[in-house]
């Protein structure tokens, strides 16, 4: 493998590092404003849907980090 090569998976890795960074935060910010929302409330349901897509995110990002990881 190149060194352009290894310089582009790296760069890659990274975006996936800070792009992990931000969805917990914006997770742990859901889990704060779920305590303030009624259960049944339109807007706790979607902060539950909005928790399940991250969580999904998350997940995926995990994947592509090994699978990138794998490659190097």
């Amino acid at each position: 493998m190149t060194a352009a090569k290894r310089a582009r998976i790296q760069r890659a890795l990274n975006a996936l590092r800070v792009q992990r960074a931000v969805l917990l935060e914006r997770l742990e910010e859901i889990n704060e404003n779920l305590r303030r929302f009624p259960v049944g409330s339109r807007g706790r349901r979607e902060l539950l849907a909005a928790r399940v897509s991250i969580r999904e995110a998350l997940r995926l990002n995990a994947i592509a980090i090994r699978n990138l990881r794998a490659v190097l």
